[in-house]
């Protein structure tokens, strides 16, 4: 007991002598004058208007929406091909004409906001049709003996494409609302394991039972290859926002970005394919 008291009495004054010392320092977290330009947009070769989000960064402590940018000229190109990106009815989104994106070809993003000239690039990479897609019961403790509730597995059949560089990220969908659309839900991976392959029968979502998904339900996956920066990008926001904050991580670092001129974000382009499974009983 005294050994405990000593120590007990030792924490203490190490607190005194820290406490004592204190100074006040005020830290500008992103106040306005040190906002940067925020971008989420995709060409995909699906016939529809491209889309282009532009917010701003907000404070540290700031509780509501990031700030909305109008008023921003933004264009998409091909290199032969310019399109024009009009603003839509909802404040920061930008919506280019109808049009479809090719494989392989490069897209190139231009923003002028606030006399300020922003820019980035990224080459659309196909990917497989999903040849089958399937939503069933299973059940870790009966199978493996974990403690887990059974849960829907979303399980996919589809051929990957020869060739290393493509890198997948699933969404998913229930009755045409998106499930599992934050960035620490997505299932992302490349295809360094498994090129060429013919992936048959693998779980790449999973959804709780009569809470995200009920028998009857439609649910449907979209298979997207952004391509290996999109990963490094996508991985890099999630190691430095999501997976970090451990006693043992390694000082936070910018994220990555393949945006010009000190822009946060990502512009990407993407083969995309879709798949529909109905949940039965």
């Amino acid at each position: 007991m005294i050994v405990a008291m000593k120590r007990i009495l030792f924490v203490l004054s190490g607190l005194a002598l820290l406490t004592g010392c204190t100074e006040r320092i005020d830290l500008e977290l992103n106040d306005e004058d040190a906002q940067r330009l925020v971008v989420e947009g995709w060409v995909t070769d699906e016939l529809k208007p491209q889309e282009v989000k532009l917010t701003l960064t907000t404070s540290y402590f700031y509780t509501e929406a990031a700030p909305r940018v109008s008023g921003a000229t933004v264009t998409i190109s091909d290199g032969t091909n310019t399109w024009n990106l009009t603003e839509d009815n909802e404040a920061g989104i930008y919506l280019s004409d109808p049009f479809a994106g090719e494989a392989m070809e490069t897209y190139t993003l231009n923003i002028n906001y606030n006399g300020e000239n922003y820019s980035a690039s990224s080459t659309l990479r196909p990917t497989a049709p999903i040849d089958s897609l399937a939503v069933v019961v299973f059940d870790p403790a009966e199978e493996f003996g974990i403690p887990i509730d059974p849960y829907y597995s979303v399980r996919l059949w589809s051929q990957e494409l020869p060739g290393v560089g493509d890198s997948y990220l699933w969404k998913l969908w229930v009755n045409d609302e998106p499930v599992r659309d934050t960035l620490t839900e997505l299932t992302i991976t490349t295809d360094e394991l498994f090129d060429g392959w013919y992936v048959a029968d693998v779980e790449v979502h999973n959804l709780q039972i009569n809470e995200e998904a009920f028998p009857g339900d439609t649910v449907t996956l979209e298979q997207w290859n952004i391509g290996y920066e999109g990963y490094q990008v996508f991985f890099g926001i999630a190691n430095e926002t999501a997976f970090n904050g451990g006693l043992f991580d390694a000082p936070p670092a910018n994220v990555e970005t393949n945006l010009s001129n000190g822009a946060l974000g990502y512009f990407g382009a993407a083969g995309v394919s879709r798949k529909s499974a109905v949940i039965v009983e």
